[in-house]
């Protein structure tokens, strides 16, 4: 091979690698045979857990009672009692923490998991607040496909509502799958993590304050600045 179709092969791999979509990440546990499989894993905060029923009457409960799922999560309007059914069922981890989970029919055997939950590093994460002067900081964000936005309320009344209604977060996020997600406007101090993954721009506000407004613009990622002759 010519040392200029060399460099062209090399050019080629780079682009390949340096443009390849960073999609939110799925963690799959197998549920079967009285196990979960893995038992207890580690994810970033904004990754999903995602269950995969191959065979037996099971269900998935934190036991903290934030979710519990089967035939879809209760949260999102499913049915969270044991199934034989080969069902797939989601929840999307958006705060650090640690959750224990159980198979209520199958518990006194020993089926349990874990989910433990740490701070983001595969992907930049760019930091929104809500303040205490009833505005966003900062209230222009760009951003690009895949990364993560920590979504913060320093204080009052504050959530965050896409314009579109297409997210829309505050203790959490509307569909993540959990009991304990409010994305009502509320006080409490969240602290939650959002992975945008569609090139877009996104107008958002709160939607106790008018005036609260903002822009996230998500782009696609970047090969190089200069790219390739």
């Amino acid at each position: 091979m010519s040392d200029s179709n060399a460099m062209r092969k090399i050019k080629y791999n780079l682009i390949l690698l340096f443009s390849s979509p960073c999609f939110a990440t799925i963690h799959e546990v197998m549920v079967s045979s009285n196990v979960f499989t893995p038992a207890n894993i580690q994810i970033e905060a904004g990754d999903t857990v995602r269950w995969i029923n191959t065979g037996g009457g099971h269900n998935v409960r934190a036991e903290d009672n934030s979710f519990r799922c089967a035939n879809g999560c209760e949260a999102n309007g499913g049915d969270g009692n044991p199934s034989t059914n080969l069902w797939v069922s989601e929840v999307i981890f958006r705060k650090v923490g640690f959750t224990s989970y159980i198979c209520e029919p199958h518990v006194d055997f020993g089926m349990r998991g874990s989910v433990t939950v740490v701070e983001p590093t595969s992907v930049p994460v760019h930091t929104l607040h809500a303040t205490t002067a009833n505005q966003f900081n900062p209230r222009d964000l760009t951003l690009q496909v895949g990364e993560i936005v920590n979504m913060i309320n320093d204080g009052g009344s504050h959530n965050f509502v896409a314009d579109d209604n297409s997210i829309i977060c505050a203790i959490g996020c509307d569909g993540d799958g959990t009991n304990s997600t409010s994305s009502n406007p509320t006080g409490f101090p969240w602290n939650i993590y959002v992975r945008f993954d569609t090139p877009q721009e996104l107008p958002f506000h709160c939607a106790t304050h008018p005036s609260s407004t903002g822009i996230i613009h998500i782009i696609e990622q970047n090969v190089f600045s200069n790219g390739f002759e």
